[in-house]
């Protein structure tokens, strides 16, 4: 027999999970002392739930794993909602490790410490499922369970509840018997190939599924293949590199994208759920469309679907290129791919010359890696990222499309660093959503954790001014009055420096690249307006 506590964590160390997010409460203490006594998993001490959450989904996406929070009964695991709903949204395979106020009381309405009616409701439309322990339950079996859930089909957050009593009281060890096996559907791709091959000019749309599904190899093959350009979401973006000759960016996009676009006939969207916000809420039409996803959820929500292809959407890609194996490649298909895309980088050039942000982005990625991730905020510089930055591998284009919250980038460049510590990694993020959670700069420098923050500002919401000055010709209540954030920074134990330029802000990004420590990078600039209804 051992405790409850230790029938979360020994299911943990199962599942190769090393890492866990949190900070220890007067209810999770005994799952805090058995992690103590598990050398394997590491713990990151974070300063508030909400960013715990944030650093969780980030090393998830980052390391293409399951990810951990340990919170506490009631207001700490309220924090973690608009971190659950980005996961959620961002199809994040996080764990939320929570606690209850003792078995018997709950629901009893005594006004027990933190006590909340109904606490797992809170999560009831931002997970995948809700695990609550209870007395008789098997907290080994249930917890295996819930790992099961989060990394299964399309991955996402769940939640995982143990009333504190629970977690000190005896437990039984887990079931030794393996789960059943069962084997994944894939539907009979005949229909699409057939649809494929009719079609003039065939587009392919792939979303955060397909990189969640490590799907950049596969995509790469069919684009090629098919002589097909390549749209994505924001998050989609380097599943096919931006200097790939059929890729095309995002999908979003007007001018040279739209085009290609509207030249289309037939579009295969892959692991996307074509959302409002994520394409449509752009404008964006779509030709005849094959939608391939886990299930039929988002099926002919926003866009009407020709065929919709559910299952296992791995296997459903590899059908696609098992049936075209054979096919030559269209030449004249070719030739207007490789038009088009000329057409776009004439474009391009046109853009960088009147707009000072793209100098800026360009300055960033002169400085990284291929294999780099820039983690961007909801953010004037953010958004142009969004459509301009130049992602070279999959899932090196990191945001805050879920929930579309501010302050999200910063925290998910830690946990992307901590996954990936070899890597390189950066966050973009504006004054506003710096300051939700600067304080986690301790975190940083309590664990050694280092790379930059690059805190771009214009002393205001700048998105928020810029869309009051558009609809209503006046701003209220967007202008900010900000701390020194240089001296902020530092008294954190961080570097920190002000620039003014992309060549001062390539200057610092580089030198704080190589030193590997905690740097706090100032960009005091403004950036006017988003991209969104110019390009």
């Amino acid at each position: 027999m051992t405790s409850g506590a230790d029938g979360i964590v020994a299911p943990l160390k199962e599942a190769g999970v090393d890492t866990v997010f949190g900070i220890p409460s007067i209810h999770n203490i005994r799952l805090y002392e058995a992690l103590r006594g598990e050398p394997s998993i590491h713990h990151i001490l974070c300063r508030q739930e909400a960013t715990a959450g944030n650093m969780a989904d980030g090393y998830a996406r980052a390391g293409n794993r399951l990810a951990v929070i340990a919170a506490s009964t009631g207001p700490g695991t309220g924090y973690t909602v608009p971190a659950m709903q980005e996961a959620w949204g961002s199809s994040s395979p996080v764990l939320l490790i929570t606690t209850n106020i003792h078995a018997p009381r709950i629901g009893k309405g005594l006004g027990v410490l933190h006590e909340m009616v109904d606490q797992d409701r809170l999560f009831e439309t931002i997970t995948k499922a809700r695990f609550k322990v209870r007395p008789g339950d098997n907290l080994h079996d249930m917890t295996r369970e819930a790992i099961r859930t989060a990394l299964a089909d399309r991955p996402g957050p769940v939640y995982l509840e143990v009333p504190t009593d629970l977690l000190m009281e005896e437990s039984e060890d887990g079931s030794t018997l393996s789960s059943q096996v069962i084997e994944p559907s894939v539907p009979d791709p005949g229909p699409a190939l057939t649809l494929l091959r009719e079609a003039k000019q065939p587009l392919l749309l792939a979303g955060t599924g397909a990189v969640r599904a490590d799907l950049g190899d596969d995509i790469r093959a069919l684009a090629e293949v098919l002589a097909a350009p390549v749209v994505t979401t924001t998050n989609g973006k380097g599943i096919l590199p931006n200097d790939h000759p059929l890729c095309f960016g995002h999908a979003a996009r007007g001018g040279a994208v739209r085009e290609m676009v509207q030249a289309s006939d037939l579009c295969l969207a892959i692991g996307t759920r074509l959302r409002e916000s994520d394409i449509k809420q752009h404008g964006l039409v779509l030709p005849r469309l094959i939608h391939v996803d886990w299930d039929e959820t988002w099926v002919g929500k926003n866009y009407e679907t020709e065929l919709a292809l559910t299952g296992h959407v791995p296997n459903i890609v590899k059908g696609l290129l098992q049936g075209l194996a054979g096919d030559g490649t269209d030449v004249d298909r070719s030739n207007r791919v490789r038009d088009m895309r000329a057409g776009l980088e004439d474009e391009l050039r046109e853009i960088r010359k009147a707009r000072v942000e793209l100098a800026y982005l360009d300055t960033i990625r002169d400085c990284l890696a291929a294999d780099s991730i820039l983690c961007v905020d909801n953010t004037q510089l953010g958004y142009w990222a969004e459509y301009f930055y130049p992602s070279l591998c999959s899932g090196g284009l990191m945001g805050t499309k879920g929930s579309t919250t501010i302050g999200f980038s910063f925290a998910a460049a830690i946990g992307a660093k901590v996954a990936c510590p070899d890597r390189q990694v950066v966050s973009l993020i504006g004054d506003g959503g710096f300051l939700y959670n600067s304080h986690e700069l301790a975190t940083c420098l309590h664990h050694g954790i280092g790379f930059p923050v690059i805190v771009s500002n214009d002393n205001a919401y700048g998105i928020i001014a810029f869309l009051q000055r558009n609809f209503y010709k006046n701003e209220h209540e967007s202008r900010l009055s900000n701390p020194d954030f240089v001296a902020l920074a530092r008294s954190y134990g961080a570097q920190s420096v002000r620039v003014d330029s992309p060549a001062g802000l390539g200057d610092a990004l580089s030198k704080a690249l190589s030193s590997g420590e905690m740097w706090m990078i100032e960009l005091s600039a403004t950036f006017p307006e988003p991209p969104f209804w110019l390009y």
